[in-house]
């Protein structure tokens, strides 16, 4: 699978001139029915989400009230003016994320992600007698760098696909002047239990998730 998307993606790039910021060049459907998309910085990542409108959480607006007009009239009276009439309010359909169906159908895929020659995989989960539900995950490095500090981006998914919620942690953090924290090429370690508060356990029986490491610090 990896060896065809390089071969798509160094065909999309020679369509392209490379510009100063990285953007979407070409989208290409795997054999396994997933989708990802090409960027022209040799990066491609899965294309997971779809706009959804969900009636059921509404943002209020309040919309500008309406002038009032004059009536005139024929006889001495002087002309008089409407009240103007009441703000009416309304509402407007939040929009929220949810995963597609091929990614859902993929899901496994999503649980793991790489970035700088590191590995983050979802690894385990737990539920406490407080109702917060812990994640662990484990990495992997391939990299020449001494990593002390990376950041991951979780994002779950209820059963029905829905966003609802994201969490970015530090799932990797190593202690300031001791080397032995460091992750270093060729190691492979768990990280910490990170608790998540605010989630209903019946909305994640399914355990859909997807990951994304962010800001990476190291040491060389």
């Amino acid at each position: 699978m990896y060896k065809a998307l390089r071969t798509y993606t160094s065909i999309a790039l020679l369509l392209f001139s490379i510009p100063a910021f990285s953007e979407e060049v070409a989208r290409v459907t795997l054999e396994n029915g997933a989708t990802v998309k090409l960027n022209d910085d040799f990066t491609w990542e899965y294309v997971i989400l779809e706009s959804q409108i969900k009636p059921d959480t509404a943002v209020p607006v309040t919309l500008p009230a309406t002038v009032g007009t004059v009536v005139a009239v024929e006889s001495a009276a002087p002309a008089i003016s409407e009240a103007p009439t009441t703000a009416v309010p309304s509402t407007l359909p939040a929009k929220t994320e949810t995963l597609t169906s091929s990614a859902i159908a993929q899901s496994a895929l999503l649980k793991s992600t790489a970035k700088g020659g590191v590995k983050v995989s979802f690894l385990d989960s737990q539920w406490d007698d407080d109702g917060r539900l812990g994640l662990t995950f484990e990495l992997n490095s391939n990299s020449p760098e001494h990593y002390v500090m990376i950041e991951l981006e979780v994002s779950l998914f209820a059963d029905s696909g829905a966003l609802i919620k994201k969490e970015t942690v530090k799932v990797w953090q190593a202690v300031f002047r001791m080397p032995d924290t460091y992750l270093r090429k060729g190691q492979t370690r768990d990280s910490r239990v990170f608790w998540i508060e605010d989630l209903d356990p019946k909305l994640w029986t399914k355990e859909l998730m997807s990951l994304k490491i962010g800001e990476m610090d190291s040491r060389m």
